[in-house]
């Protein structure tokens, strides 16, 4: 049995140990993607939802085709009292309509509503549209009576040809979540990388660790490699309950797809062994450099800021710099995304991407095996 090996063995049996750890590790694998699809559920279901939109309309004996327009859009009169937790959307048809509807007169129609009520957009888009679509209707109908074809206020007819697949248009919303894969990595051996460090030598056992006739790069491969082995068992926990959980998601009903072969997650774990092992190497270094494991805990904390800020912004901020393709954790996302939407992978890009991660691990696990050298970061100076 190799060195490594026992030092790998022994720092898992003692993290095991911990079960409340463990499973405090695991809970972002699984919370995560689990509250990711929740949000989607109830967001596609809102935007979904077929019932009428009852609104407040005031003068509607003013203008009774346009109530009727409106009717036949599921645009309704409200019945009752609004709840005190909504806020009424109310529109107001002036007295004046049916003149200045016979004059040819610009009308003014007023809604009120409060636009930045998530939970009432959908409504209000709805009763916007509905009213947009009547105003073009009595438009028409007045350049007709004019002798004027309507076409000649539309000199361009803009034709979209949608060439999206299922897969491209579920990868606007995926991404988000594939964030979450990558991140998991990062969280789901943060615990156990602090206790093998920073714990090990408070606990003074890692004085006794190393007077053992093993090399410090043994130890700190071997620790490494133990964190390692939750982190991508928390990858692993993502890659397997993202598909089941979203199975239940209604992707469908907008026109969305999202088919995660068990070639793709292979090729996705694969992606992550390198991350992984860079995350553990950073946690291990920051961990060794704090005083205690609160300390730890506290530095490594702003250190998950960093992969959280580079993927959610690369993400939202939609950056396309080619760069990016061939940088560790953003070759990653690229990669992620490229498989999401059913496009050929960026492999050089891949390739190098993984290759620049693993050798950054490496080096500064190589850093870290040099600092154990020191009295000053043995204990804790």
């Amino acid at each position: 049995m190799s060195a490594l090996t026992s030092v790998w063995k022994k720092e898992f049996r003692d993290a095991i140990r911990d079960k409340r750890s463990v499973l405090a590790a695991m809970s972002y694998a699984f919370f995560g993607p689990l509250l990711m699809a929740v949000a989607f559920f109830f967001l596609i279901t809102q935007l979904t939802d077929p019932a009428d939109v009852e609104i407040t309309i005031e003068g509607e004996e003013n203008a009774p085709q346009l109530v009727d327009f409106l009717n036949e859009r599921g645009v309704v009169q409200k019945q009752g009292e609004w709840a005190k937790t909504e806020t009424p959307i109310v529109l107001t048809l002036p007295e004046n309509w049916q003149e200045s509807v016979s004059k040819a007169e610009p009308v003014e129609v007023t809604l009120r509503a409060d636009w930045s009520a998530q939970k009432q957009q959908t409504e209000i888009k709805r009763v916007e549209q509905a009213v947009q679509a009547y105003s073009s209707q009595i438009a028409a109908y007045r350049l007709t009576l004019r002798g004027v074809d309507p076409r000649v206020v539309q000199p361009i007819q803009l034709q979209k040809q949608d060439l999206a697949t299922r897969g491209s248009k579920a990868a606007l919303i995926m991404g988000s979540v594939l964030v979450f894969i990558i991140l998991s990595v990062f969280w789901s051996g943060m615990n156990v990388a602090i206790d093998i460090s920073a714990g090990e030598r408070e606990r003074n056992s890692l004085e006794f660790l190393l007077s053992q006739p093993l090399s410090t790069w043994d130890i700190v491969t071997g620790k490494a490699l133990t964190a390692t082995t939750f982190s991508l068992f928390g990858a692993i926990l993502s890659l397997v309950l993202i598909p089941i959980i979203f199975a239940y998601v209604p992707l469908h009903e907008i026109g969305m797809n999202v088919n995660f072969s068990v070639g793709m997650m292979v090729l996705m774990f694969a992606l992550l062994v390198p991350l992984a092992l860079l995350a553990t190497a950073l946690q291990l270094f920051v961990s060794f450099r704090a005083k205690n494991f609160k300390e730890a805990q506290t530095y490594i904390s702003f250190l998950l800021v960093i992969p959280m800020a580079a993927s959610f912004g690369v993400e939202f901020a939609r950056l396309k710099n080619p760069i990016l393709y061939y940088l560790p954790l953003t070759g990653q996302h690229q990669a992620f995304l490229s498989l999401i939407r059913g496009e050929n992978v960026n492999v050089m890009g891949t390739v190098i991407s993984a290759i620049a991660t693993l050798a950054a691990a490496l080096l500064l696990m190589k850093y870290i095996a040099r600092m154990l050298k020191s009295e000053k970061i043995v204990f804790g100076l």
